[in-house]
């Protein structure tokens, strides 16, 4: 009876292991991610910032590519919390993207989401010092956002680990 158990045991875990492996995550942006509209060294532009997986290389992650690495931002209008949701993360070994906007109710991540964010956050000029109302009209014009919103909420990690929140009510 226990030889039976020790038999089916190994395929188990090695069927969940499998399954596992499988189940990638959808907001990981697999295509190449550069910010052309910044100076970057002789060596490196284009397509060279790429890793052979997507994303990022080693070089070009810790916020070199926009200036941070982190970026959430939550839109509040009078008929609807969140109508616009927006996250960019750089980590050492992958970016994630996903944009979310219920007015035009699109619900994209991974690479799709950083196609449609990428001319917004290459706008960014933000800094660990840049004043609130400046970081808030920044993200709007980037982004395109609409007047008449009740309430705005940035968070962004910048690469020396300072996190900073922008929030603005009415508009």
């Amino acid at each position: 009876m226990t030889s039976n158990k020790k038999n089916l045991l190994a395929p188990i875990l090695f069927s969940s292991m499998l399954i596992l492996g499988a189940c990638g995550d959808d907001e990981q942006v697999t295509e190449p991610v550069n910010n052309e509209n910044q100076e970057q060294p002789a060596d490196a532009g284009g397509t060279e910032n790429a890793s052979p997986e997507g994303g990022l290389d080693q070089n070009s992650i810790g916020g070199k590519t926009f200036g941070f690495t982190e970026l959430d931002v939550n839109v509040d209008f009078p008929d609807m919390d969140d109508m616009i949701e927006l996250n960019y993360e750089e980590d050492r070994d992958k970016v994630e993207a996903e944009y979310k906007n219920k007015m035009t109710e699109t619900d994209l991540s991974g690479n799709d989401a950083m196609d449609e964010i990428e001319p917004g956050l290459s706008q960014l000029e933000l800094t660990t010092n840049t004043p609130d109302d400046e970081a808030i009209s920044q993200v709007v014009e980037a982004f395109g956002i609409e007047d008449g919103f009740t309430e705005i909420e940035i968070e962004v990690r910048y690469p020396d680990g300072t996190e900073k929140e922008y929030r603005q009510t009415g508009n």
